[in-house]
């Protein structure tokens, strides 16, 4: 693994440099939306950044605190102190008692997230359908936006939940502070304002120096700044994981299992969130880069972060989207752009600590809240009109449950109602598609060369089957069964089934075992070798089909049909001469020759072969060489012929009629 790749350094360089210095805002805001300090956020940002660069799998990926993962943290905090409390331990509110609990979730975050990249989990994010994805992060935009709302307002109400705090907005809007408004009232229209004189400079960190420079000559009280942070890097809080075991057993040394579930539970679920978030962030990287990442790499890194980092008390975090565009239009191309934008951080700390302590709460609110807006999927909303119906359900329910119920659990739903659709829509597919399919209508032609083609139309049925089998075709598979009137044979055609699934196998059985109790004579046709073997497996063939009635193509199982007695599955008469009125030399091997069954028992047959014009193009005693609907080397067209078969050259029995070329 090639880490110090100096083959892009200047581009690495400026692109490292710039995301350090968007990150250092967003880093120090996301400490307080985690319910922390936002000195860890920084932590958080410095370390997890440095060790993904180095161990990740997206070389120009910065990793940070997210807006996602911050989030999580502030309600793991929030529910964390809430078990504390509840089991009687004072102080439970007081980061010196919780911290230690925290370090161990964070750690065990990490770790999950290893597993992950181990058993290669992260292929699996590329399946979470646009909607779910949309509406997540608009989902977290809305969040971030309405919980800096009374941070804005410097209201001093806190009211835990999105529907709480828009229930209680009369009552912040009328104990609005007006200090905390102007400083983030000001920070949003430099951020939003700055851009237009230049992009050389982050408009984020311009807000922040001029709003802190203002709130330094205005004299603001130093209750609304964010207050000291630390200019060294912390010391490992090894003391944590010592303490591991009295987090479990308890000081009485009974197993703490309230204590325990809760740890791993939230260890997962802020893992799970930073897999989506950092591998979203990286797809992204890849369409701007035109590269591929490595999933599980990714993931492993992400992991290694954010576990050393949690050791550190930092903020964890993911892949962070902002940064890494900015990063990668700064001409970063290696993972050293990545680990310059940490070692930024660290210089920042050291150099600046004093003065980012002057920052005002009210401006960390007004960075969050351009964020929150940021996040927000504009161009979803743009196209909200344009885009499928269902699609628009699945991304407004997603963003509804994100906002007013849980992150996870309404990615799950999303994904569970995105599913469903799906299937709805590929049940749709397989039915449009077997009633006009090109195999249907090139069927149809040639069932018009035999004799009495109404009737056999009358009689078959073929189903040619598109798309995946699964238990969402079933229901419409055997009502559209159930309106055919008078069917004797009903052909399922398998040529264009990619796949069938457990489910699409037993419903295929229970379909088929409905057709034969009506008494329907079931072929299959083009069957994969492993479809068949499945058919097999669970006694479909030849239990319910037998092996004579599965063919190698839909035009050899017609031809088959429409000898006689095989329509109604009666083979009393198959030691009888039979004449097709047609056939298929394709030259796939199969109904390529002009089949006469029984013709053997003629031994002294002669057989002729007009055009319709009366050219004779084939003349045989005894029929040993088929006819392949070939003369003079070439391929005969698709037409219509006269034979003539004298069955015993002597012009006693003389049968006459027509056969067709279909190709």
């Amino acid at each position: 693994m090639k880490i110090f790749d100096f083959s892009n350094i200047k581009g690495d360089m400026f692109g490292g440099i710039n995301a350090g210095i968007v990150a250092l805002p967003a880093a120090l805001a996301f400490g307080t939306i985690a319910g922390l300090d936002p000195i860890n956020g920084l932590y958080g940002a410095i370390i997890l950044g440095l060790l993904a660069a180095i161990f990740g799998g997206t070389p120009t990926l910065i990793s940070n605190p997210t807006g996602p993962m911050a989030l999580v943290t502030g309600i793991t905090v929030g529910a964390l102190i809430g078990k504390l409390s509840g089991q009687g331990i004072e102080n439970a509110d007081s980061m010196v008692t919780f911290m230690p609990y925290l370090v161990i979730i964070f750690v065990l975050a990490g770790l999950f997230q290893i597993i992950f990249g181990v058993v290669k989990l992260g292929k699996y994010v590329h399946y979470i359908p646009y909607p779910v994805v949309s509406g997540f992060m608009s989902g977290i935009g809305g969040i971030i936006l309405v919980n800096q709302i009374n941070k804005f307002l410097g209201s001093g109400i806190k009211p835990s939940g999105a529907l709480d705090i828009l229930l209680s907005l009369p009552e912040s809007i009328g104990k609005a502070d007006i200090t905390s408004v102007a400083l983030a009232s000001v920070t949003i229209l430099i951020i939003y304002l700055f851009p237009k004189v230049t992009k050389a400079v982050p408009s984020a960190l311009v807000a922040i120096f001029v709003v802190t420079l203002g709130a330094f000559l205005l004299g603001v009280d130093a209750s609304y700044l964010i207050g000291e942070i630390p200019r060294e890097l912390p010391i490992p809080k090894i003391d944590a994981l010592s303490n591991f075991g009295s987090v479990i057993f308890g000081a009485d040394g009974t197993f703490n299992s309230e204590i325990v579930t809760f740890i791993i539970g939230s260890a997962f679920y802020l893992a799970m969130i930073g897999m989506i978030d950092a591998l979203l962030t990286a797809v992204v990287a890849d369409k701007l880069t035109k590269t591929k990442h490595n999933s599980d790499r990714e993931l492993i890194g992400q992991g290694i972060g954010n576990l050393v980092s949690a050791l550190f008390g930092g903020v964890p975090g993911a892949g962070t989207t902002p940064s890494t565009v900015l990063n990668i239009r700064s001409g970063a191309r290696t993972r050293l752009s990545g680990i310059i934008h940490a070692v930024v951080l660290v210089l920042i700390l050291a150099a600046f600590a004093p003065v980012a302590a002057m920052i005002p709460k009210a401006a960390l609110a007004g960075v969050l809240i351009t964020i929150g807006i940021s996040i927000l999927d504009v161009q979803a909303v743009r196209h909200f009109k344009k885009m499928p119906m269902r699609d628009n359900i699945v991304m407004l329910a997603v963003l509804i449950l994100t906002i007013f119920w849980d992150l996870l659990p309404a990615v799950a739903i999303g994904l569970v109602m995105a599913a469903l659709i799906f299937m709805k829509q590929m049940s749709d597919v397989v039915e449009r598609d077997s009633k006009d399919s090109k195999v249907a209508r090139l069927v149809d032609q040639l069932i018009a060369n035999f004799a009495d083609a109404d009737a056999f139309r009358e009689h078959v049925h073929v189903y040619n089957l598109r798309g995946p089998m699964f238990f969402g075709f079933a229901s419409r598979f055997q009502d559209s069964i159930d309106l055919l009137p008078q069917l004797k044979a009903v052909i399922i055609n398998f040529s264009a089934v990619p796949y069938m699934d457990q489910s699409g196998l037993y419903t295929l059985e229970e379909a088929i075992v409905r057709m034969k109790d009506r008494g329907f004579n079931v072929c299959l046709s083009e069957l994969s070798d492993e479809d068949h073997e499945l058919l097999s497996g669970i006694g479909v063939i030849p239990g319910l089909v037998d092996e004579k009635h599965v063919f190698s193509s839909v035009e050899e199982c017609i031809m088959w049909l429409n000898e006689p007695g095989h329509l109604d599955n009666v083979f009393s008469g198959d030691d009888e001469l039979y004449i097709p009125s047609a056939y298929t030399p394709n030259g796939d091997g199969i109904n390529d020759e002009w089949q006469l069954r029984n013709i053997e028992k003629f031994p002294q047959a002669h057989i002729v072969i007009k055009t319709r014009e009366g050219k004779v193009i084939f003349d045989e005693i005894g029929y040993t060489t088929m006819w392949e609907g070939i003369y003079d080397d070439k391929m005969l067209p698709s037409d219509t012929y006269h034979y003539e078969i004298d069955l015993y050259n002597d012009g006693s029995d003389v049968r006459k009629g027509n056969v067709s070329i279909f190709r």
